[in-house]
């Protein structure tokens, strides 16, 4: 299922299969995804409960932040507009 919402304030396109959450932010000229986006995937419960890789888009430096399947970084407390 895909459908939009926001990620850290800013627009994005999520889709959901099973227990996994992605998440696209922040791409080029608001292109999501475009060029540049974030991405974001989240595992655990219906919804992707915990986030397990998290990139930043190129307008905020493109780094991985998390890239660890025993995250306890919580998806809810970045997401808002879907829940």
């Amino acid at each position: 299922m895909e459908t939009t919402g926001w990620f850290d304030g800013k627009p994005a396109k999520i889709r959901r299969s099973g227990g996994t959450t992605e998440i696209f932010y922040g791409g080029a000229w608001g292109n999501i995804p475009g060029d540049g986006h974030g991405h974001v995937k989240a595992q655990g419960g219906s919804l992707g409960e915990f986030i397990v890789y998290w990139r930043l888009p190129e307008s905020e430096g493109g780094a991985t932040v998390i890239d660890n399947w025993a995250s306890s970084e919580r998806l809810s407390d970045h997401m808002s507009g879907l829940w």
